[in-house]
């Protein structure tokens, strides 16, 4: 069955944190990635990478030994970078790149689900779809990109992520309204860790 890989960006250096990389920091018992993964392992999502950059080894020694990970060489050049070395790693017979980040532990199984779900009953009359999850008309993540958009994303020059991808093919975007506002909740700063945590 073609399937949508997920693939987990953790390549990045959380300066905003300070000097603890925000990946490792406790999270109802475990470390903040491996609870995340965790909730993707019991999604419906099978194809799954993550990708490792920043305190690669660290980060990938908390990691489940079956999640499959990939190195970003180039990591320090921003986000597009490790959204490439995951799209490289995965077969090519997908449907979808679900672009998952690796800070944002509040999301669920089933927000996961939700999103996959909607891209699946809509891929089939829309093979150019973007599906973007929004809460109150704020737009948030994971994303997922057809793999029509496959060139373009390996392709992409922006360090910062496909925002402008999004923007080129707005056209092509379908929303999904979310309940609940996980998907707008990511950790960056100490005063974030403080607030998802409680």
């Amino acid at each position: 069955m073609d399937s949508i890989a997920a693939i987990l960006l953790a390549a990045g250096s959380s300066r905003r944190m300070g000097t603890e990389n925000k990946l490792l920091l406790p999270y109802r018992g475990r470390p903040l990635i491996q609870h995340q993964v965790e909730e993707i392992q019991q999604s419906q999502l099978t194809d799954f990478t993550v990708v490792l950059g920043h305190d690669a080894e660290q980060v990938g020694a908390v990691l489940p030994s079956e999640v499959k990970k990939v190195f970003n060489e180039n990591h320090l050049s921003g986000m597009t970078s490790s959204i490439q070395a995951g799209i490289e790693a995965v077969e090519e017979k997908v449907k979808g790149y679900m672009i998952c980040l690796s800070d944002m532990p509040l999301l669920t199984a089933k927000d996961y689900d939700d999103i996959v779900d909607f891209f699946l009953k809509n891929i089939d009359n829309y093979p150019r779809l973007i599906v973007q999850p929004v809460h109150q008309q704020h737009r948030g993540h994971p994303v997922i990109f057809s793999s029509y958009y496959r060139k373009e994303l390996l392709e992409h020059t922006d360090p910062e992520g496909c925002r402008k991808i999004i923007r080129k093919n707005k056209k092509e975007v379908r929303q999904l309204d979310m309940l609940q506002p996980n998907i707008l909740k990511d950790i960056d700063t100490p005063g974030d860790y403080r607030q998802v945590t409680g």
